[in-house]
């Protein structure tokens, strides 16, 4: 036993694993703390009436005082660097969890019509292709006309690569150093150290509990999901049965399907066995994702609830998530209603994904140079496509024979729900289709992104790609090309910006899972595109013409 305990502690003394943990501790501490700022903004702007996520304000809030700090004493990058990168791109890599809560709430919320389904079907395809395509090619020829007004070339050297989530060529693949380093050596198996050291092999002592020892890191690499458990059995369970309490165990259960689906996506990319079929592994890993695996997981415990309950869907659902915002939820406490009758599951995803839109202002800080020499391209897309889209999204629709209100509802089809929500509430058009349109466009990025960006060569990401875990059994060493842009080009930025404007928050969760250099015009132009849209569609003006098309 006590073996077993000297080999656990000796696992989580390694640098990597240390660090893992220690950037997930923060990682989670810090989605409690964004809500002593997120749940009072936003009960202040729902008591006055201001349709905005309070999430998206303390993001750019945070930017800006980053920007300010870091002209005020430079060290501020450093600072972020050493302490907030690791647990901003683990919430990154799990900020997608966020939206698993309103995948569930279609099981409620639903197109009865199937002549409907059909015609949603069609203006989504059609609005999603010319969003795209129109995106891509509006934002990359709009940056080469940027950098021609500039005057200048924007070339790899210019990035600040000493604070970026990448490293350089030579730190990616440093070269061999002649120094017989004690802390290398040590980690060499002891036929290889007793040759560096030139000592007998008869030297070499047997290797003891080799198998104690596999079992050790195997736990230390899967603790996630026995803590879950662990957590599940001794507050989960012990909750209900004292209280009749469903939230705790629901939530933890959520939590459990997540990992355990994030776990299986990477069992499949690091699968030495499926190496010899690459076209169903890339179909298994695409289909694999980690939102639509942990989406089925939990459809399936609701409906199994619902027969062993005897209840309705729809009072299951609405018992999984009881407000549209955590923020309405603790209103009502405060005002003395029973904290259990406001706090379901769903409604503790909030956090997850209010703590994920907020790292996106770390992020843009990150890249703020990159940002500043592309903010004309990102500003005039926006713009541009914003306009175009809450006009001509509404009357694709209304052609294919929708109704105003779902017709209406294509106004706002790629922006993040927070932000559709007063969108939808200002042109009285269909929350439940807007929603669902919102959640399958992020779904399709998150399925279909990385084959994207393939198909065009756009090579954002400059290291070598390690699981989560550690171990590197997915790592993916990028092969050079010179035909593939390297630099923040203007397929870069045009990859970042369409992102951001067709697949919002959902896709720039995606492309800071896979460490993308467009996240940063993605989370920028998402943000930028939604409060236009928001603008444009308060303006009375706008919201009858966009009302009278969509009714003619």
């Amino acid at each position: 036993m006590n073996s077993v305990i000297q080999q656990l502690c000796r696992s989580l003394q390694v640098p990597a694993t240390a660090k893992r943990y220690r950037d997930a501790g923060v990682g989670i501490a810090f989605i409690l703390l964004n809500q002593l700022l997120v749940v009072p903004i936003q009960i202040m702007l729902d008591l006055h009436s201001i349709n905005l996520p309070a999430s998206i304000l303390v993001m750019l809030l945070l930017w800006l005082l980053l920007i300010i700090a870091n002209y005020i004493h430079k060290g501020t990058g450093q600072f972020y660097s050493k302490h907030l990168r690791g647990p901003t791109d683990f919430l990154g890599r799990h900020m997608s969890f966020g939206f698993v809560a309103s995948f569930i709430m279609l099981n409620r919320d639903h197109i009865s019509d199937a002549l409907d389904i059909l015609r949603v079907a069609g203006a989504f395809v059609i609005t999603t292709l010319l969003g795209y395509v129109g995106s891509y090619m509006l934002a990359s020829g709009t940056f080469k006309l940027e950098q021609r007004c500039r005057g200048r070339r924007m070339k790899a050297g210019d990035l600040e690569s000493n604070s970026k989530s990448w490293p350089s060529p030579s730190e990616a693949w440093p070269a061999p150093s002649t120094a017989r380093s004690p802390n290398r050596i040590s980690q060499l198996p002891p036929i290889s150290v007793a040759l560096v050291e030139n000592r007998s092999l008869t030297s070499i002592t047997p290797a003891k509990r080799g198998m104690v020892s596999q079992w050790v890191d195997y736990l230390v690499r899967t603790a996630p999901i026995w803590i879950s458990i662990f957590l599940i059995i001794v507050i989960g369970i012990p909750v209900y049965f004292a209280t009749r309490y469903e939230t705790p165990f629901e939530a933890l259960f959520l939590v459990l399907f997540w990992i355990l689906s994030v776990q299986f996506q990477r069992w499949l990319k690091g699968s030495s066995g499926l190496l010899q079929f690459p076209r169903l592994r890339f179909t298994l890993i695409i289909f694999a994702n980690p939102v639509v695996v942990t989406w089925g997981l939990g459809t399936a415990y609701v409906w199994i609830k619902t027969s062993y309950t005897g209840q309705t869907i729809d009072i299951v659902i609405s018992e999984f998530r009881r407000h549209n915002s955590l923020a309405e939820g603790m209103l009502a406490i405060v005002n003395g209603e029973n904290f259990t009758s406001h706090i379901g599951a769903g409604d503790l995803a909030g956090p997850i994904l209010d703590a994920g839109i907020i790292c996106m202002g770390f992020k843009m800080f990150e890249y703020r140079k990159e940002l500043w020499e592309s903010f004309v391209t990102v500003l005039t897309t926006c713009v541009l496509l914003a306009i175009a889209n809450v006009f001509l999204n509404v009357i694709i629709a209304h052609a294919l024979g929708l109704e105003k209100k779902d017709a209406t509802a294509f106004a706002a089809r790629c922006v993040t729900i927070a932000i559709g929500v007063p969108t939808m509430q200002n042109l009285d058009g269909s929350i439940t289709l807007m929603s669902a349109l919102v959640i399958f466009g992020g779904i399709f990025f998150q399925m279909a992104g990385d084959w994207l960006f393939s198909l065009l060569r756009i090579n954002d990401r400059d290291r070598q790609q390690k699981s989560d875990d550690g171990s590197g059994s997915d790592m993916e060493k990028p092969t050079p090309d010179r035909n593939v842009s390297t630099g923040p080009d203007a397929a870069i930025i045009a990859a970042g910006v369409t992102v951001g404007i067709n697949a919002a928050a959902m896709g720039t969760a995606h492309l800071m899972e896979r460490d993308s250099r467009a996240m940063a015009y993605s989370a920028l132009s998402m943000t930028v595109f939604g409060a236009i849209v928001v603008v444009l569609t308060a303006v009375p003006s706008v919201s009858d013409v966009m009302v009278s098309l969509a009714s003619r």
